[in-house]
């Protein structure tokens, strides 16, 4: 099958778990034997950008050119409000973009178009797939196509100029698209203000490529099973006999008590991602058992966080490819203490490959992955002592991790990559309606 998959960025531009899904579905769907295609875009460098260029990476095509407008999008936190709304009138009113792809179309003729986030390149693009008559599956990520920042504060209402943004998108995001997401809360989030009316919407887990990086004979065995395709209402097998269903020797899960007990906060280092919670909370926890919180990832706060003078925390930057691996590796239990509301955090799908218990606020879409007291803990948002209750119920029960590990080695196998192809090609087997 020929596939075009289209998204705002692609590595090594990238921004968060968008990305990441989109390189796992496109890499998962090579290997399977398709003919995959993905346009994306890239920062201004001469005219010569306004066109898209190709290259192989790792079986996939990628054309990337720079998208007409104010500013390319992953610069779009340079610049003040102002510019920013009329950068979003410009996904609107600038036709470039929308003649690329109409160009894409034309040329590789693709049997199926997968738009992921079209912010940054133009709102149009599924109605330009419904006029070319092609097949298109629309996967949205966020809110930011009724909320144009993309987060909503707990308990803080969105501003009411965003009124009229969203009631324009609504109109002009009305497709014949197939509409997915990673999390009914973000299916749920969209209905109620009145988007894709009429279409068809269905969840589908975006994958991670955890499970690639950190193999486990449960995790594959599940992801074997799951392209394999379960019937409704089957229960995943167990392993084959012999196999482990723990974590592989030497990870932190089977190390002694006397060694610190790591948590990993892993995310951008924003104020609504509750860092400050965090921090708090680890203040109210005690000398003993011995702890460290590794805090991985960049953002407004890096300066501010990097003047503590605790050295329970430690800065990390930020990682990835091995060296993310690593510090999952390293750790014993994620920490997500988010203030916003979270669609499907692409850190709970990568800690559940690494086999590691999920610490995370209890909002959004979080509880569909996260089930309270099987392979993590769910706490209220902002809740200091709620917080510091559930990292000190770890620290002094360390017995309750290894089944804690278990369960989330068999939830990680929903978001392996072959559990997603699984899932697409199931639905692009239907008829067309």
């Amino acid at each position: 099958m020929k596939i075009l998959i289209v998204n705002n960025l692609y590595p090594p531009h990238s921004r968060g778990g968008a990305e990441t899904a989109v390189v796992a579905e496109s890499r998962a769907l090579a290997d399977a034997g398709h003919d995959v295609t993905v346009l994306t875009t890239r920062p201004w460098s001469g005219f010569g950008s306004l066109s898209p260029s190709v290259t192989d990476e790792s079986g996939v095509n990628v054309l990337r050119f720079y998208p007409l407008n104010l500013f390319w999008y992953r610069n779009d936190s340079k610049h003040n409000a102002f510019t920013r709304a009329l950068w979003h009138l410009g996904n609107l009113l600038i036709p470039h973009p929308g003649g690329v792809l109409r160009r894409v179309i034309r040329d590789l003729k693709p049997e199926v178009v997968h738009l992921h986030n079209v912010n940054g390149l133009s709102y149009w693009y599924p109605r330009i797939c419904d006029r070319m008559k092609v097949r298109t599956l629309f996967t949205v990520h966020a809110v930011h196509y009724a909320v144009p920042s993309g987060v909503i504060i707990r308990n803080e209402p969105p501003s009411k100029l965003f009124t009229p943004f969203a009631a324009l998108l609504r109109w002009v995001l009305k497709s014949s698209a197939t509409i997915t997401a990673p999390s009914q809360w973000l299916l749920d989030f969209y209905a109620a203000r009145g988007f894709f009316k009429g279409q068809k919407t269905i969840v589908i887990p975006n994958p991670s490529l955890m499970g690639r990086l950190v193999p486990d004979p449960l995790t594959s065995h599940l992801a074997e099973k799951a392209s394999g395709g379960w019937r409704e209402g089957e229960a995943p097998a167990a392993p084959p006999a012999g196999e482990s269903r723990g974590r592989t020797a030497g990870s932190r899960s089977d190390r002694t008590r006397h060694e610190p007990f790591r948590f990993l906060f892993v995310g951008q280092l924003e104020p609504y991602k509750g860092i400050n919670v965090l921090i708090a909370a680890a203040h109210r926890l005690p000398e003993a058992p011995r702890f460290e919180i590794d805090i991985v990832g960049d953002g407004s706060m890096a300066t501010e966080l990097r003047k503590l003078r605790d050295q329970r925390v430690r800065m990390r930057g930020k990682l990835s490819g091995e060296e993310l691996v690593r510090a999952y590796e390293n750790a014993n239990a994620l920490v997500m203490p988010s203030l916003c509301e979270e669609n499907a955090p692409m850190v709970i799908a990568e800690a559940f490959g690494a086999g590691l218990p999920v610490i995370a606020s209890r909002i959004g879409g979080i509880s569909e992955m996260v089930a309270d007291g099987e392979n993590g803990v769910l706490v209220a948002p902002g809740d200091v002592e709620d917080l510091a209750l559930a990292m000190r119920r770890m620290l002094e029960h360390p017995e309750i991790i290894p089944p804690f590990a278990h369960h989330a080695r068999e939830r990680a196998a929903r978001y392996t990559p072959a559990s997603f192809t699984a899932a697409l090609l199931h639905l692009l087997a239907k008829p067309r309606t």
